[in-house]
């Protein structure tokens, strides 16, 4: 009896590792793929915008199957003009116009139409912070 309750033990804890290292995993996949989608969206920003300083994103959300791609953007400019408004992307978009935005603020990204080939600061969804 006691044979078959250490046997249970360890198959019920062997299972409960399994689903946790498997989360872990999907995690890890979600964190990369985000990254690898950000980075884009920085590229193309900058091939569609003039003078930006940083790019701020959070809230990325994907469509399953993975393929759809959206997030909410920060963009700072130059002289200091800063926006925010959500955005669809594609790893295929070589530039991203695509502001789903108050009239206003699409005003503000026409005005500053063009590219930016400086580097900038660039804040990620997760917090992490780089240069592109």
């Amino acid at each position: 009896m006691k044979k078959k309750l250490l046997i249970l033990i360890v198959v019920i804890g062997g299972l409960l590792m399994a689903l946790r290292l498997n989360g872990e995993i999907q995690k890890q996949k979600e964190e990369q793929r985000n990254r690898e989608y950000e980075v884009s969206l920085v590229k193309a920003l900058k091939n569609t915008y003039r003078d930006i300083e940083e790019i701020r994103m959070s809230s990325p959300v994907y469509a399953k199957p993975p393929g759809d791609w959206s997030c909410y953007v920060e963009i700072e400019f130059s002289d200091e003009e800063k926006v925010g408004y959500h955005l669809g992307h594609s790893l295929t978009d070589e530039r991203n116009g695509s502001a789903v935005a108050h009239p206003n603020v699409v005003d503000i990204l026409d005005n500053y139409y063009g590219i930016t080939h400086q580097q900038v600061r660039v804040i990620f969804s997760n917090g992490e912070k780089g240069i592109q």
